[in-house]
């Protein structure tokens, strides 16, 4: 047995040695034994790469996977920071639209005067029926004072402090508007009402001739009652509700103004020659 293990480790040996001179024989110019080391060996460098290349390229990886994330974070905060920056142009151009169409109002408004003020609060509740404004007493505002928005009527001031106006929306159950039907001149009450407001709703009743009244009808402000001044937007009839005989019960209106998104609003503090609230402050008994 010892025989044959001295012969096995002479022939490994005589290879090893006769591969290593090949190699460098190989290493050395253009030769012929260059070429037939690389003729052998090709397969085997082959192989050898696609083993070793997805290896490398895999460790290449994890070792810049912290440098990517960081990256990618960094991209990340880019991207909302776009983001935070077109949210705030669109909101300052919706402010500016906003702005314009209250300033186009009040300059229609010649015989009435104006203060400009913003909704600082809502009552806590989900009805939006009465909001807080951050003018008062000190900007001229009193109690039953108009307030309305570029797209409609809003309410009437209830409470007023040196700074600060509590505002009794149109969907209050508390309030009514008289109102006219801009398609026919008939005239009618809208007033709040407990159930539609959780929709922002009110109702309409009370309509001089309600067997004209249709879906889609633009209700607009009378003038009577002494708040409101004439022809501003109320809203619209979405659905009417008639007896057996065909007379009006009431009819649900959607108001013009958005209660939950209201922003900037208009206080008319005088208008046509006369102080624009009463002391009353119920619309419904003057408006017929």
């Amino acid at each position: 047995m010892s025989f044959f293990k001295r012969r096995y480790f002479k022939i490994t040996a005589v290879a090893a040695l006769l591969l290593l001179s090949l190699i460098l024989l190989s290493k050395i110019g253009d030769n012929p034994v260059q070429k037939a080391v690389y003729s052998v060996m090709s397969p085997v460098f082959k192989a050898t790469e696609k083993v070793v290349t997805p290896i490398r390229k895999f460790s290449h990886r994890m070792k810049n996977a912290g440098k990517y994330e960081a990256e990618i974070e960094e991209l990340k905060m880019q991207v909302n920071a776009l983001k935070v920056e077109n949210r705030s142009r669109e909101e300052y151009i919706t402010e500016n639209k906003r702005l314009k169409e209250l300033l186009a109002l009040k300059d229609g408004m010649l015989d009435g005067r104006m203060v400009t003020a913003r909704v600082i609060s809502y009552e806590p509740n989900s009805w939006y029926d009465t909001v807080v404004i951050n003018k008062g007493e000190n900007a001229g505002i009193s109690k039953n004072n108009a307030v309305i928005t570029g797209l409609g009527v809003v309410g009437r001031v209830t409470d007023v402090g040196k700074n600060w106006a509590k505002v009794s929306t149109i969907i209050n159950i508390s309030d009514s508007v008289g109102v006219k039907l801009s398609r026919t001149g008939d005239i009618g009450v809208v007033s709040g009402d407990a159930i539609l407001a959780e929709n922002k709703m009110c109702r309409l009743e009370y309509l001089s001739n309600d067997k004209k009244l249709i879906n889609g009808d633009i209700l607009l402000t009378s003038g009577l009652g002494g708040i409101y001044p004439s022809d501003l937007s109320i809203g619209k009839v979405v659905d009417i509700h008639s007896d057996s005989a065909g007379n009006l019960e009431y009819a649900v209106v959607e108001p013009s103004v958005d209660f939950s998104a209201l922003y900037e609003v208009l206080v008319i503090t005088y208008h046509d020659g006369e102080w624009s609230g009463n002391e009353s402050g119920n619309v419904g008994e003057n408006a017929e």
